[in-house]
């Protein structure tokens, strides 16, 4: 019975791409309730008396097969032959690596001799293997025509002009173990070689080239790598070599090479740091692997090393795609069989689990007070903001500013919560450089590994308070700094799966939110913004306002809007009269977010026209006026002064709640400074404003 028989006895038969699909038979297929989207792949063998199976939703050969059978539809087997009947003397087969599929092609590297004539290639391709890649080595003949074996080509240097130039003018020769990390290095204006081989031998042949070289061995940060290290030190002492040393590029990851260590921002100027600290090496025998290398490595499982490269058609006694594991394999499912999985949250609806997440706003808009608030109800498992928490857990706050202040913060925060201590909350009061400083992101992944054990403890929340301070003097509006930067966070992320927070700055115009490259907001998962609303405080023992907007949420829902009150609370009375000690805390007030909607509709008002405008663009400035004015000399006197971008943000606050930088909105922003200052009602000098009467900054609330 051929496999169009079979299907349409099965049902649901179809044709798709060549072979049959029909129903799956076996009774227990989705999860009993049977296979009613048509899965099982049904096709014709070379063999007369053979049919494939192949169920798609699952299920095993054998209960195909069997439930098949069962149906009639498959004929008697002839009895198997005996496993020995057909037993043949073995005969051992040598044979030449399999062809490399030339589409899966990455990158090629030429090495060339001194006048950069190319003399062989080696290509990297794609693999299905466990490491993922393959090396090839191709020789260029003189008539240009290409020989997937080098056979006998003349072994050189990668670099080769280069290398000879720095010979000659005493310049640092940097080798490298691949090419990639090579061409890392050369990008930042140095000379840097390797070898063809890979860290699996070094060529006499090139030795040679090395004579009265200054040279600098960069190994990758592995065990492997240095070990490599060692060979080479050993083979160019013999050149002999002018200097030689041998430098620690102290990267967190093992594996880690040149290439990451630009990625990391690190420059021309740090890599000959290093070197000039280097020891200048006499011996093989001075050569020791750094204890941060031994410790990195320690847990990794030790391979027997294989040669990186292997030359096609080249007799080898082992085929490299035998020993070689597959790679990991992904299911592939019908859209059909996907279930909605739902959002695990940390805070219900406002921070999710394992997510990248930016609270940003202008200064003093109580940052600091909002992240500590959230790191204690994480921590403690208090709800926040009348927000469950969903996943309580450890909280690591890194405060890089105002390290005098966070003491009164947390004394502050206990006495208000009530808190008896115990909570796993903890601070690291210290600047520390993630975005370009190797040592400093190994030793806070140290110090957290170190916490985590002693305590027993996984983490939920990582806060960096703030970017600024973290990012190592780093330009934030260039794509690789704070792309450098964000790569970090990922790793710290990946490496204690977490969630990670960094409390950021907004730029001088509010309207375009985070301060910085653009790669910032798309990265993040949850965008939070800030504002400060004081002109709203009618208590005196409320120390300020504002509202936390939802400005980005990947997985739900967005705009949305939490009001909250900064209390001052007390730390120590000084018992005789004097000013207490005090500091702040946060609360929630869902009433700051209704006035503020209020607010804005009455701001609108029911008048046309200019009229209308005019009273909306006059209380936007008595807003700002009233929450961020201050006094100071004026062509007029002395007068109640605010900045125009305080000013703006209220306008845009007022004219709409979310998105103040198109055209719309700037032309209205234009004509608002325009008609108040034509009217004369305000006077604009710089970017301060101030109102001519001073009756006129009376609130009308």
């Amino acid at each position: 019975m051929q496999a169009e028989q079979i299907a349409q006895a099965l049902g649901n038969a179809k044709r798709v791409n060549g072979q049959w699909v029909a129903s799956c038979p076996v009774p227990s297929h989705g999860q009993g309730k049977g296979d009613r989207n048509p899965s099982l792949s049904i096709s014709d063998a070379d063999s007369d008396a053979m049919v494939l199976f192949k169920c798609h939703g699952g299920c095993d050969q054998d209960s195909v097969f069997r439930a098949v059978k069962d149906m009639g539809l498959l004929p008697e087997l002839p009895p198997r032959p005996h496993p020995l009947d057909n037993l043949k003397p073995f005969v051992p087969v040598v044979s030449a690596l399999p062809p490399t599929n030339p589409s899966n092609l990455e990158h090629e590297w030429h090495y060339t001799d001194e006048d950069g004539v190319t003399l062989f290639i080696k290509q990297r391709f794609k693999t299905n293997t466990e490491k993922g890649k393959d090396y090839r080595l191709v020789r260029v003949m003189p008539d240009g025509s290409r020989v997937n074996r080098l056979g006998d080509s003349r072994i050189v240097c990668y670099n080769l002009p280069a290398v000879i130039g720095a010979v000659s003018a005493g310049r640092a020769i940097y080798l490298c173990e691949g090419e990639k990390a090579c061409d890392a290095l050369i990008g930042l204006g140095v000379v840097a070689t390797t070898s063809h081989a890979g860290s699996g031998s070094w060529p006499t042949e090139l030795t040679q080239y090395f004579v009265n070289a200054n040279v600098v061995v960069v190994p990758d940060n592995d065990q492997p790598g240095w070990k490599y290290a060692k060979k080479v030190v050993e083979c160019l002492l013999d050149a002999p070599v002018r200097s030689i040393r041998v430098i620690d590029l102290n990267l967190p990851f093992p594996g880690d090479d040149a290439h990451e260590f630009v990625q990391m921002g690190y420059g021309k100027m740090e890599l000959a740091q290093l070197a000039k600290e280097a020891q200048s090496l006499k011996s093989v025998h001075e050569v020791f692997v750094p204890e941060h290398i031994l410790a990195l490595t320690a847990t990794e499982p030790v391979t027997p090393e294989m040669p990186e490269v292997a030359e096609v058609g080249a007799e080898s006694g082992n085929d490299a795609s035998l020993t070689d594991k597959p790679k990991k394999t992904f299911k592939i499912e019908s859209w059909d069989d996907i279930q909605d999985q739902p959002v695990e949250w940390l805070i219900d609806g406002v921070l999710p689990k394992k997510s990248f997440i930016a609270l940003y706003g202008p200064p003093a808009s109580f940052k600091s007070f909002i992240a500590l608030d959230m790191a204690y109800s994480i921590a403690s498992g208090v709800e926040w903001m009348s927000n469950p928490v969903n996943s309580p857990g450890a909280v690591l706050y890194i405060c890089g500013e105002g390290h005098g202040g966070m003491g009164a913060r947390i004394k502050a925060c206990k006495i208000f919560k009530g808190s008896q201590g115990g909570e796993p909350l903890f601070v690291i009061r210290h600047q520390i450089n993630l975005r370009s400083n190797h040592d400093d992101f190994l030793a806070l992944i140290e110090g957290i590994d170190n916490l985590l054990t002693i305590h027993e403890l996984s983490l939920s929340l990582v806060i960096i308070d703030t970017l600024a301070r973290s990012f190592g003097g780093g330009n934030e509006n260039s794509s690789e700094d704070m792309s450098s930067f964000i790569t970090q966070c990922g790793r710290l992320m990946e490496r204690y799966e977490t969630s990670l927070m960094l409390l950021h700055h907004s730029g001088k115009d509010i309207s375009k939110g985070l301060r910085g490259h653009s790669s910032l907001l798309g990265a993040v998962d949850t965008e939070l913004e800030l504002v400060r609303v004081d002109s709203m405080i009618k208590s005196a023992e409320i120390a300020g306002q504002g509202i936390l907007t939802i400005t980005k949420q990947k997985d739900g829902e967005d705009n949305r809007k939490i009001g909250f009150e900064v209390v001052p609370v007390v730390l120590k009375s000084s018992g005789i009269g004097l000013d207490d000690i005090t500091s702040l805390a946060v609360q929630s007030s869902d009433s700051v977010v209704r006035e503020r909607q209020e607010q804005a509709k009455s701001g609108r008002g029911s008048k046309a026209g200019k009229g209308k405008n005019q009273r909306l663009e006059m209380q936007s400035l008595k807003i700002a006026m009233n929450s961020k004015g201050y006094s100071s000399s004026t062509p007029e006197g002395f007068k109640k002064v605010v900045d125009l971008e305080f000013w703006r943000q209220e306008f845009a606050l007022m004219v709409r709640e979310k998105d103040t930088s198109d055209d719309t909105f700037n032309k209205a922003w234009v004509r608002c400074k325009k008609n108040l200052q034509e009217s004369g009602q305000v006077r604009v000098r710089g970017n301060l404003v101030w109102m001519v009467r001073d009756e006129d900054q009376k609130e009308e609330f």
